[in-house]
């Protein structure tokens, strides 16, 4: 079944049902770490911060539109790696960075996602931005695909390890 959608910059009035989706999508991070609250306890004040970095730091947040309900969102903004950080070429030191990518279930592998994520990378590259990261928990392999998919390749990764503390 094809849905019609569009992707558009995101409006006050859409506040509400980012903050539901941005919900949704922290439950969804709840089964894949431990360490992730639950979006009741964080979607808003979340959303909020997030909202700030984009202020501040050149970003966007897109919303997928159809006719009666937004399907989902992106969050992306412009990260700058401190001047010491000469292990990376210069040109590569400020990049644009995806924090957040979700999708309502019943509308996934629908191009909705990829068409956020277009969205994303036009805004990054009327920046003059020649690098796009986005991060993903190790155990959400779904999304490591889709990544893929669109072209992403693994950058690097970080491992933890879990102590004991009493």
């Amino acid at each position: 079944m094809n849905i019609d959608f569009t992707i558009r910059t995101a409006k006050p009035e859409d506040r509400s049902t980012l903050v539901t989706l941005m919900e949704l999508l922290q439950d969804a991070e709840c089964a894949l770490h431990s360490n992730r609250s639950p979006g009741s306890e964080m979607g808003d004040a979340h959303l909020a911060y997030l909202e700030e970095l984009v202020r501040e730091q050149n970003g966007q947040i897109y919303v997928a539109q159809s006719e009666v309900d937004i399907l989902g969102f992106i969050i992306c903004f412009v990260e700058k790696l401190d001047d010491g950080d000469s292990h990376v070429v210069e040109s590569e030191r400020t990049y644009g960075y995806i924090s957040d990518l979700y999708v309502v279930s019943s509308m996934r592998k629908r191009g909705v996602a990829a068409a956020l994520m277009q969205a994303s990378e036009q805004h990054f590259l009327s920046l003059n931005l020649a690098v796009v990261r986005v991060g993903s928990l190790c155990s959400n392999e779904p999304a490591a695909k889709f990544y893929q998919k669109v072209g992403y390749q693994p950058y690097e990764i970080v491992y933890e390890k879990r102590l004991n503390v009493k």
